[in-house]
């Protein structure tokens, strides 16, 4: 199948999904292809005239992520595909991708910014009958062998705080300076402008950026926010390969759950607002120091939760813990909020389902591991 024929079938859908917009592949000097996206698509040889996104890949590297032999995300971080343009709209690739090759067919378009009603969890029901959670149990990790995890957190999803678990980690015990090394060449998607009010929205300010240089710019006054917007933030990245080796699998979970692990790097005061994810986490807080701020999932209805999409997955909140307007949210008074902050080695486990606010207390780097565990669904 020729690349024409491939990035027809592969933007084939992506309008039905709420996605629109031009997207340009360049391969080489001589091989150029565009995607117009909506809501009927049509793509095209050559360069477009006004492309939205251009994404430089090898035609190599290209065939191995619609083969399933390559990773989109992987291969941006290494530096071996290179974008242009509409960051924010960039960002929605994976999932242009995932869904040409598991989707199957679109009976629903999707409004990326509209808010759907959030379905209810099994998650909810089971902390709803569960004693009222006060605070976030401490543990060391030399005193929790993995049985009892198994046996004493995750069935009933209670989080819990595992400190001194990443001393066998390279990462860990690198300094800033010398981890440096680890990351020439490597790049991320950093987070600009008002992104916490735009958190789950396609509007956000999105840049590519060298992850060595960010880190080496955390402490300059120049990646502080202006107009109180809050710090550019690297969150979200996938972890490059070139990083795996300087870090462990925790071994709560067997290996084959985890999905790849993410990075997360930014001064002080970046912020995640109030959600919920669709999976376990285990958090591992690398450098400087994190707050989180955690509500059980049986409070969706309490903290005006709403979803991206109609199924659900990603939620988030009106309910501002920071700012509590118990006016518009009354039942929100009845909500225990459990704070806790991370220091570095520790690594909290985060089940499926309990809503949490981040905030970078100082210069962070964390890592995080999403995790399949199948817990009740």
């Amino acid at each position: 199948m020729d690349l024409h024929s491939i990035l027809g079938k592969l933007f084939a859908n992506a309008g039905a999904v709420g996605i629109e917009g031009v997207f340009q592949f360049v391969f080489g000097p001589q091989a150029a292809y565009w995607a117009e996206v909506g809501a009927a698509s049509r793509t095209g040889p050559g360069r477009h005239a006004s492309p939205d996104v251009t994404i430089e890949v090898a035609q190599q590297d290209f065939l191995g992520i619609m083969g399933g032999t390559a990773n989109v995300e992987e291969l941006f971080a290494s530096g071996r595909l290179k974008i242009g343009g509409n960051m924010g709209l960039a960002t929605l690739l994976p999932q242009i991708i995932d869904q040409a090759m598991h989707g199957g067919a679109v009976t629903e378009k999707v409004d990326m910014n509209k808010r759907y009603p959030t379905p209810a969890r099994f998650s909810e029901r089971l902390t709803a009958g569960l004693p009222v959670q006060t605070q976030v149990e401490r543990r060391p990790r030399s005193e929790l062998p993995v049985d009892e995890f198994r046996r004493r957190y995750l069935p009933q999803g209670i989080p819990v705080v595992i400190s001194n678990a990443l001393h066998d980690w390279p990462l860990f015990n690198l300094s800033r300076e010398e981890s440096l090394a680890h990351f020439a060449e490597l790049q991320g998607i950093t987070r600009h402008g008002d992104y916490v009010k735009k958190t789950f929205s396609t509007e956000r300010d999105f840049r590519s950026t060298s992850m060595a240089e960010f880190i080496a710019s955390l402490d300059s006054p120049a990646v502080k926010g202006e107009n109180g917007e809050p710090p550019a933030y690297m969150g979200n990245n996938i972890l490059p390969a070139k990083l795996m080796e300087q870090i462990r699998l925790p071994a709560y979970f067997d290996a084959g759950l985890f999905i790849p692990p993410r990075i997360w790097i930014g001064p002080k005061g970046t912020l995640t607002p109030l959600h919920r994810d669709d999976t376990d986490n285990l958090f591992a807080q690398v450098w400087g120091q994190k707050r989180f701020t955690l509500a059980a999932p049986h409070h969706r209805e309490a903290l005006g939760t709403w979803s991206t999409a109609p199924e659900g997955g990603l939620d988030g909140c009106d309910f501002n813990p920071d700012a509590p307007d118990y006016g518009r949210f009354p039942a929100a008074r009845d909500v225990t909020f459990l704070r806790v902050v991370l220091e570095a080695g520790d690594l909290l486990f985060l089940p499926e389902g309990w809503f949490h606010q981040v905030e970078s207390v100082s210069t962070s780097l964390s890592v995080n591991f999403w995790v399949n565990s199948g817990r009740g669904w």
